[in-house]
């Protein structure tokens, strides 16, 4: 009987110590966001309001006459992934071209779907953090995004489009580059 009252007062003292622990990290400011909002963990945590602001700057920085979003490479391209729907809902990016999708679920657990040509594009989005993906476009068309995982209710519906179009990063097929074009006299062999 004294054996087990001595297991029970070591998992106790066990389980107190990790709380202090915790208590004591965030006090540290180990788990607590700094003065910029970020917190110092393995994803980018953000306040929603934050990137819904930087959202809304790249939207209007980009929005074109037909509501659809042009991307540029060389800046993040900002999406939320909220119940249920994805904003902005158009997206267009060019073939060969870079970009850095940023996303964020200011609710519940979110996942991204996009199968480009033969390339498929995968990534799951927690709550509160911000989730970064690279994708570079392969060949022109328009491919829908999707929520994989189950949101609820109206997870059937949330998707986006992606039209990609062709752009400064294309090599058409026509072309040659310096490793194809060769002369004949690369192709005269020595018969001596």
């Amino acid at each position: 009987m004294k054996s087990s009252k001595s297991y029970l007062v070591v998992a106790f003292s066990i389980a107190f110590s990790v709380l202090l622990v915790i208590g004591l990290w965030a006090i540290y400011g180990v788990l607590l966001p700094d003065e910029g909002g970020h917190a110092h963990s393995a994803g980018e945590m953000v306040m929603p309001l934050q990137f819904r602001q930087k959202m809304m700057d790249f939207i209007e920085a980009n929005e074109l006459p037909d509501g659809s979003v042009a991307a540029d490479h060389d800046e993040p391209v900002y999406i939320l992934a909220s119940q249920y729907t994805f904003t902005p809902n158009v997206l267009r990016l060019k073939v060969g071209e870079d970009y850095q999708l940023k996303l964020l679920s200011p609710d519940v657990v979110h996942a991204l779907s996009v199968q480009m040509g033969g390339t498929s594009y995968n990534t799951v989005m927690m709550p509160m953090t911000i989730t970064s993906i690279n994708i570079t476009p392969l060949e022109p068309g328009t491919y829908l995004g999707i929520c994989n995982e189950y949101c609820g209710l109206g997870h059937d519906y949330m998707y986006f489009t992606i039209i990609v179009e062709e752009g400064d990063g294309h090599v058409d097929e026509d072309e040659h580059t310096d490793e194809d074009e060769h002369t004949d006299e690369d192709e005269h062999v020595d018969e001596n």
